[in-house]
């Protein structure tokens, strides 16, 4: 053994040393007697005085119940299930909170071999107490902060992940119930969830953040584990290394509420493209479509030669997209400005619009 002082008390004097620096205690239970006894430093481990099994009495040896005298009464549990499983001849691992005389809670860790005799049964048990509270501190406030993220994931119906410069993903660190399933986002198959409509805008953007080393965002249409589809928007981030170059992405990912979607459709100004794009998923007309709104043809073509917004023509705009959307068309507009339209899961029924002079009459059939 190294002796790090001199004297006759040299070995106890080390032993002291190593317990108060590493911050650990020794100690044995003999199963004949029931007896314990500790190194100094696991009495004050314990929060007990040396002389006496509890705080402050002089007169009771210690004794394996020393434990549940001093643990916290929710880890009692626990005391009583290492004394059985000791007393079957194995060894423990385990961690429990004791309670000092001041009131202190620490968190201990409890290490422990039974030593068997000629008999094959368990004559005494050896053991090493160490206070982690230290350690535990930063992992429970690791654990509370991903509690955290994830309840806050869950109420935004969110996914964090992370992913290779290329945009491969490598982790999907958590996830909302209905989104979609990890296994199917390794590698670049999270291209796959998204809708095909979509997909082509992604990847432009994603590849433009991509040579710029800039923030990506996105808004989209992601297909979850029940194979609908859902508005999503995404915040990815890179993660650079010392030399500037991508070492990672970290994103995240959130549902877009229904009825912010609801009411970017509902505040759509209507486009040219818009309409001609809505005339072919219909499959009408520029004919189909004047009829359908008792306009004529002449303005429905002048609607449809700007992309731009009508705003100058707003009683026209509106018949042609109640005619579209009771055709079975929907619009939408993405925060970001960009206007799109696509089939919505409507019935057949037409709605027809006849603008009169003094009225619009409308009818279904």
């Amino acid at each position: 053994m190294l002796l790090l002082f001199p004297g006759e008390n040299a070995a106890r004097d080390t032993l002291r040393f190593a317990e108060e620096i590493a911050g650990y205690g020794l100690w044995q239970v003999d199963f004949m007697t029931g007896q314990m006894t500790c190194s100094p430093n696991t009495y004050r481990l314990l929060g007990l005085t040396q002389a006496g099994s509890e705080r402050g009495d002089t007169g009771n040896p210690l004794s394996f119940n020393t434990f549940e005298k001093v643990a916290h009464p929710d880890d009692l549990p626990l005391i009583s299930e290492v004394q059985h499983i000791l007393a079957e001849g194995m060894s423990i691992d385990r961690q429990f909170r004791v309670v000092h005389p001041n009131g202190r809670v620490r968190v201990m860790a409890i290490h422990g071999e039974a030593l068997v005799g000629r008999d094959g049964r368990p004559e005494r048990v050896v053991g090493v107490l160490m206070d982690i509270s230290r350690h535990v501190e930063p992992v429970m406030t690791s654990q509370l902060n991903t509690m955290r993220v994830r309840e806050l994931m869950t109420a935004l119906g969110g996914a964090i992940w992370t992913g290779r410069p290329d945009g491969f993903y490598t982790d999907y660190l958590l996830r909302d119930s209905k989104g979609a399933l990890p296994a199917q986002f390794p590698g670049n198959n999270w291209h796959n969830a998204v809708h095909p409509d979509d997909i082509d805008r992604v990847v432009r953007n994603w590849k433009k953040a991509e040579r710029d080393k800039t923030i990506f965002t996105s808004e989209h249409r992601t297909r979850g584990a029940d194979g609908k589809y859902v508005w999503r928007r995404g915040y990815s981030t890179p993660i650079l290394a010392d030399d500037g170059s991508i070492r990672e992405w970290f994103g995240i990912s959130v549902t877009i509420p229904e009825y912010a979607v609801a009411a970017n459709r509902a505040n759509v100004p209507l486009t040219g493209a818009q309409i001609r794009a809505a005339r072919g998923i219909l499959n009408w007309s520029v004919r189909d479509l004047a009829s359908r709104t008792g306009l004529s043809v002449g303005v429905v073509r002048r609607l449809e030669e700007t992309d731009d917004n009508s705003k100058n023509a707003p009683e026209p705009v509106n018949l042609i997209k109640d005619a579209l959307s009771a055709g079975g068309v929907e619009f939408f507009l993405l925060p970001g400005g960009e206007a799109g339209v696509y089939p919505a899961n409507k019935s057949n029924r037409l709605k027809i619009v006849v603008q009169n002079r003094d009225r619009k009459i409308n009818s279904a059939f």
